[in-house]
Formats: C-alpha cells, structure tokens, sequence
C-alpha cells in the first residue's frame, strides 16, 4: 500500500492518535495537532496525551500522560505497514516494535478528555 501523503493526512488534524502494544502492555490516546509525512517517516504532534489503565484486556481507566515526549509521536514507514488507508482512519502496524497506530480524523471515533483524570484543557 502507499505512503500516505501529507494532503492525506490533513483530514487527521484535530482528530485523534491510538498506540498501543499488548506485548509491552500499553495504550495511549491523544488529540493530533499536526501529522505530516516526512522522507518515508510519519510524525505526529499531540495537544493532550492519556494512558488506558488496566489494558490489556481493556483500559478501565484513563489518565493523563504527564510525559511531555509523548507528545511527540514518530513511525518510520521502514519498520511500519500501513494497514488500511480511509476518510476516517489511517490504521499502521510494526510487527517488529509489536505496535499497532491508528489515526482517527476528526469525526472519527473520540476518546473525551473529561473521561481522562488530571487532564485539564486551557
């Protein structure tokens, strides 16, 4: 499947960024400010950031990621596949880090940061 392009991923503003990892046990959730295409390297910036408690099976919980570098998101499209490419998502997978990544754009599906504690919005 091709790159996606930064055009492409215009309609990902404001939208939102999963990550997660069942081997490592993570999973993260955040509002995309800016993602562009770079060379063959997908960066993403975040507004906000939380971590879902208690995955895997499923986060009970979410709490607000204080780690100010997990606003800064990188993929290089070497280790990544890119799994589907749509309006509404852009779905990539690394089986070498065991990560999968999804963007949601803006209608997309929406994690409400009320719903995440310690998260406060200016």
């Amino acid at each position: 499947m091709a790159l996606p392009t930064n055009e492409y991923l215009e309609r990902f503003n404001g939208g939102q960024l999963e990550v997660q990892n069942q081997i490592e046990e993570y999973l993260y959730r955040g509002e995309i400010k800016t993602a562009r295409m770079e060379n063959s390297d997908l960066f993403v910036k975040l507004s906000w950031n939380a971590k879902g408690e208690g995955y895997p099976p499923i986060p009970n919980h979410w709490v607000n990621d204080t780690d100010a570098s997990h606003l800064d998101y990188a993929a290089s499209m070497d280790i990544y596949q890119v799994v589907e490419m749509s309006e509404k998502r852009l779905v990539l997978n690394s089986s070498i880090v065991n990560e999968t990544t999804v963007l949601f754009s803006r209608d997309g599906s929406r994690l409400d940061p009320s719903k995440v504690e310690g998260l406060v919005l200016s």
